[in-house]
């Protein structure tokens, strides 16, 4: 009887067992697939959030993102797709938005507080039509990184004017270095990187701003000096790898490589290669150093941060499962430890879900440049100082127009002013179809 009864006991145990983990329902997400940063999501994120709690099972599924985000438009159209999607920013919201694929998200931020727990501007970021459809998966901005090291060793000052940064070009030259180190080949966008650095830090952060709510035309004299200022530096000065033709045959191994072993003195990218950089130049025995953006003109006035949404997370409309869904989301917004551990990994270069931080919440494993930028970061834009890249801030069309037809202004195949005078007319027919996209108003 004893026997009967303790098989019994164990036999209902794993019953009982085996119904709970399979009782779970699944979420899925895709994710852009990385060798490096896969496992640490799959671990971090994926398995983390599965043994937190007993309702819900997510799966992360990773595919490149150059069919990753096809095929996730294709799977949305026919009203399939994954509960979690995905997106590379604000503009592919909108699209979705706009065609009723995803879920409107207002309850779920009143119920859970998600507006108290973000930075306001990467809030207002996934607001369309009023109510909120995305929230950011990774803020970023645009830098100046440059080799320390070889810097302090020449007695350069690192420049934070137009005077300043062509005096210490020509001195890079003179050594034989290319002055930047940067290249479009395998990602043609790279460009817009180029052309919002020179229209935020030449035109300055205002008066884009103005352009983008309507207030200005794109067709500006300044928008259209400083488009000529960075054509002047790229095609005829050569401060990108050395050449135009160099620019657009090298890809990001080799710029990162270049910058390693003091092929070029300095590099303009984004916040996301604060990994690689560490780990390319720091085998490398050299020291590297960030800086703001210079100012390119009196029109912008010190310092300011370009400020971007990498990538986004919103929920299907459509989704199998919108509660485990919702569920993850807002275990990721509460729970700051597992944001800011995940974002070490890769030196707050990716997963830099905008929570709202403290100096204190930031690890003491990050390197010190790291830290200094997210230090300066937080002050200048809490400030109010940023600019705006343009693959958060412009519509579809203008978007590709400011990077795609760029490589039409750099052959000298059309002036700048006749590009810019297109780029206008793109921006009035996105303003009457209503396909502009959230923008912090400043103060």
């Amino acid at each position: 009887m004893m026997i009967k009864t303790l098989l019994s006991f164990v036999f209902s145990g794993i019953i009982a067992i085996s119904f709970s983990a399979h009782s779970k329902t699944k979420v899925t997400w895709s994710m852009e697939s990385n060798a490096d940063r896969d496992p640490i999501f799959l671990e971090k994120l994926q398995n983390a959030y599965n043994s937190a709690q007993n309702n819900y099972e997510l799966e992360i599924q990773f595919e490149p993102n150059e069919t990753r985000i096809e095929s996730l438009r294709t799977s949305m159209l026919a009203g399939m797709g994954p509960d979690i999607v995905e997106t590379p920013g604000p503009s592919y919201v909108k699209e979705y938005q706009e065609a009723g694929m995803l879920e409107n998200l207002d309850s779920y931020a009143a119920e859970f507080g998600w507006k108290d727990k973000l930075i306001p501007w990467a809030y207002s970021s996934g607001v369309f039509d009023g109510s909120l459809y995305a929230i950011p998966k990774t803020h970023e901005s645009m830098v100046m990184l440059y080799n320390k090291t070889l810097f302090e060793e020449n007695g350069w000052k690192v420049p934070t004017t137009l005077e300043e940064l062509e005096d210490v070009a020509g001195k890079i030259q003179a050594k034989g270095m290319d002055v930047y180190t940067y290249g479009s080949s395998g990602w043609q966008p790279t460009h817009e990187h180029l052309v919002g650095i020179y229209l935020n830090n030449y035109a300055g952060p205002q008066a884009v701003y103005e352009a983008i709510i309507g207030e200005r035309e794109w067709t500006d004299p300044v928008f259209v000096e400083a488009l000529e200022l960075l054509k002047k530096h790229m095609v005829d000065e050569g401060w990108w790898s050395g050449s135009l033709e160099n620019y657009y045959a090298i890809g990001w191994d080799d710029f990162h490589a270049q910058f390693a072993t003091r092929g070029a003195a300095m590099m303009t990218i984004g916040t996301w290669t604060f990994q690689a950089t560490s780990l390319g130049i720091g085998a490398s025995g050299d020291e590297w150093g960030w800086a703001p953006l210079p100012s390119l003109s009196s029109q912008s006035d010190g310092p300011n941060f370009m400020i971007a949404i990498g990538t986004t997370m919103s929920i299907n409309a459509a989704a199998k499962n919108k509660d485990g869904a919702i569920d993850v989301l807002n275990w990721i917004m509460s729970n700051k430890d597992v944001v800011i551990d995940i974002a070490s990994d890769f030196e707050f270069g990716e997963f830099v879900v905008p929570l709202l931080l403290d100096e204190s919440d930031i690890p003491s494993s990050i390197s010190p440049q790291v830290t200094s930028y997210l230090n300066e970061y937080a002050r200048i834009t809490g400030d109010g100082n940023y600019g705006y890249c343009t693959w958060t801030f412009w519509p579809a069309e203008p978007g590709v127009h400011i990077w795609k037809d760029m490589e039409v202004v750099w052959a000298g195949d059309i002036s700048v002013e006749d590009f810019m005078h297109d780029h206008q007319k793109m921006w009035d027919k996105a303003r009457k179809k209503n396909e502009t996209l959230p923008v912090p108003l400043r103060d």
